[in-house]
């Protein structure tokens, strides 16, 4: 037994003019994916911002370490 298949639902369709009935499922996992895909864009941008920030502050420390040796000398 195959099911009918709607060849607009591929593109987000979601009228209720077809004999196709929405899976539960499939949403519930279209849900699950958009989640997941902020999560992790989330994620990488956290990240990049706390890159930069411990590079901004390891080149601090390096030109404090070089101004502290110039006044020891």
């Amino acid at each position: 037994m195959t099911r009918p298949t709607c060849p607009a639902s591929a593109f987000g369709c979601s009228c209720t003019q077809c004999a196709v009935e929405p899976s539960d499922d499939l949403e519930a996992l279209k849900q699950f994916n958009r989640a997941t895909y902020a999560t992790a864009m989330c994620l990488i941008f956290l990240a990049t911002v706390l890159g930069v920030l411990a590079v901004g502050l390891w080149k601090t420390e390096q030109v404090h370490k070089a101004i502290v040796a110039e006044r020891n000398v």
